[in-house]
């Protein structure tokens, strides 16, 4: 029976993502056709659309945690550790997608800012180390770097959304580098060795080097 209660409140949080993706006013109806359960049963495990919008956002939440814990550590080099979770973050990313419109305004940007958190501070650790180091700009403080960079992965996934991107992390890598200060052609290498290095390591974000 549990197993079934997993499974179950699995496809109706997939079922969520691409119903509200493709209706950001998509009912609990809707999203129970698109899971193929009754109503019931989506109902059994969010009593209302905003328990449901929660759901989603700490499922991604959970990904984000699995994501920073799985595989070998970082990279001691700044610029390569940033290119590496990019690349490991990007498929989150991607795939709550959804949660940057309809869960921003169900929800508000205060829940969406601290969804990122983990993330922030790992980011903001890794520009630090790399402006010491003389490898990222210091014309802005970090934390304000970091800001930047997180409005420009906003922007990239929506832009993502629409088909424009069709990668699997490098643009973003690569964009994020060039952000922080790196030549383009300079960041391309480093993101190609980002993406080799987790090939190597059977890290879950290797796909994007494929």
């Amino acid at each position: 029976m549990r197993a079934q209660a997993r499974a179950n409140r699995a496809r109706i949080l997939d079922a969520a993502i691409s119903a509200f993706a493709g209706d950001p006013d998509a009912s609990m109806e809707d999203v129970a056709r698109a899971a193929g359960v009754v109503r019931r049963t989506v109902y059994s495990h969010f009593p209302n659309r905003e328990a449901l919008i929660e759901g989603l956002v700490a499922e991604a939440s959970g990904a984000i945690a699995t994501s920073l814990a799985s595989g070998p550590p970082a990279p001691e080099r700044a610029d390569l550790a940033v290119a590496v979770l990019a690349l490991r973050t990007w498929p989150v990313g991607d795939r709550f997608r959804v949660l940057l419109s309809f869960a921003r305004r169900e929800l508000g940007e205060e829940r969406i800012h601290d969804l990122l958190e983990p993330l922030r501070t790992i980011s903001v650790g890794n520009v630090e180390r790399g402006q010491r180091e003389g490898v990222f700009s210091t014309y802005l403080p970090a934390e304000l770097l970091v800001a930047m960079y997180e409005g420009m992965t906003l922007t990239l996934l929506e832009h993502a959304n629409r088909g424009a991107i069709s990668d699997r992390g490098e643009t973003f890598a690569t964009a994020g580098l060039v952000l922080l200060g790196l030549r383009p052609e300079s960041a391309v290498e480093v993101v190609g060795e980002a993406a080799r290095r987790l090939a190597e390591t059977g890290d879950p974000g290797a796909a994007a080097g494929e």
